[in-house]
């Protein structure tokens, strides 16, 4: 399902982890910024929200035993859908409510404007594995206008380095994976295939396995204000019924002046809703984003046939995240990676490594 969908935000009105920086107000004018004070400095080691494919329910699958044939990469590690909840701005609200998103169990995607300054809530948030993304240094237009705090750092590259930096200093984090472009501005959408595997746009719509979205300008359902969990509820059904990726763009929680504030239960209901099916893969952008990538990257790639062996190999993306697999089936024979034969899992996959760039289907 392709919702027609497209909005560009406003200028936004934002409030600091701590309390007082806030950003432009919707006519423009520009009110005070008292930046957060930023938390001791650490080491970049953090993964940043780079995990392994959930697990699926173990059928006792026998390893197919068909002739050596061509292979199927399971859509979504074998899910029916996927759906990523993704936070743009900083906002209090959304430190207020994290004990509450923490406990759904849901890896999530964040946002972060460094200009609101570095807190230990959104250092809590990284240690427990979620992905902190760069929605830039000041929020600004791609042309340097509307700064929604502070004051512009003279290029798109360098708003894009002054928040890696603010990331790593701040919260530890090694690599930043993924970034959201401010107000959906397209003029940002070159500068980030420079430095990211990712970006999100605010363009309406779901992405379907191995469709030619393009992979800096993903499509996204933006919640309104005043929302509830029957709109969230019915864009999940939507994809679980169309097989895609649905990306939720969440603002304000409520109480803290920021964009387009919806409840904090509607939101939680909505993942609620997703987890009950039980074949829908909830997951943060990086993480669903290698993926279908991956899959893509494998089904694209170049075949081999001789002597009854069949090698397929492959070229992963600008900046992939390492370490990253996709699973897939096989009517026959064995799978091979560097030599060695990778184990059959009963719920009827092998798990691939996309790092090699290559693997053997062999009698």
């Amino acid at each position: 399902m392709k919702l027609a969908m497209a909005f560009l935000l406003p200028a936004l009105s934002f409030a600091a982890v701590s309390g007082s920086l806030r950003g432009a107000d919707a006519d423009g004018a520009s009110s005070s910024r008292v930046a957060a004070a930023p938390i001791a400095s650490q080491p970049p080691s953090v993964m940043n929200g780079l995990a392994g494919l959930p697990a699926l329910p173990d059928k006792d699958l026998p390893k197919p035993s068909g002739p050596v044939g061509g292979l199927k990469v399971l859509n979504w590690a074998g899910f029916s859908a996927a759906v990523t909840y993704t936070f743009d701005d900083s906002l209090a609200s959304q430190l207020a409510h994290y004990a509450q998103l923490r406990a759904t169990g849901v890896r999530m995607t964040f946002f972060q404007v460094s200009a609101a300054g570095a807190s230990t809530g959104w250092q809590q948030v990284v240690n427990d594995g979620n992905e902190l993304g760069n929605h830039t240094a000041h929020h600004c237009h791609a042309d340097g206008s509307g700064c929604a705090a502070g004051a512009w750092a003279g290029s798109r590259t360098a708003e894009y380095a002054e928040c890696n930096r603010f990331l790593a200093q701040s919260y530890g984090i090694g690599h930043v994976w993924t970034t959201a472009t401010p107000y959906g501005d397209t003029g940002y959408d070159t500068t980030a295939a420079t430095l990211f595997f990712l970006n999100r746009g605010v363009q309406g719509g779901q992405i379907a396995p191995g469709d030619a979205t393009d992979p800096y300008n993903l499509r996204i359902y933006g919640a309104s204000a005043g929302q509830t969990a029957s709109a969230f509820d019915a864009q999940i059904d939507a994809a679980r019924a169309a097989g895609n990726w649905l990306i939720f763009l969440f603002h304000s929680l409520g109480g803290d002046g920021g964009y387009a504030p919806v409840q904090a239960a509607g939101l939680l209901a909505s993942i609620g809703h997703a987890k009950a099916f039980g074949d829908v893969w909830i997951d943060d952008m990086v993480n669903i984003g290698s993926y279908w990538e991956g899959q893509k990257a494998i089904e694209t790639g170049k075949i081999d046939r001789s002597g009854g062996k069949i090698v397929v190999s492959w070229k992963l993306p600008a900046h992939f995240p390492p370490g990253r697999h996709v699973r897939i089936t096989v009517p026959g024979g064995t799978v091979e990676q560097n030599g060695v034969a990778l184990a059959w899992n009963g719920a009827g996959y092998y798990e691939v490594a996309l790092d090699p760039g290559s693997l053997a289907i062999v009698p």
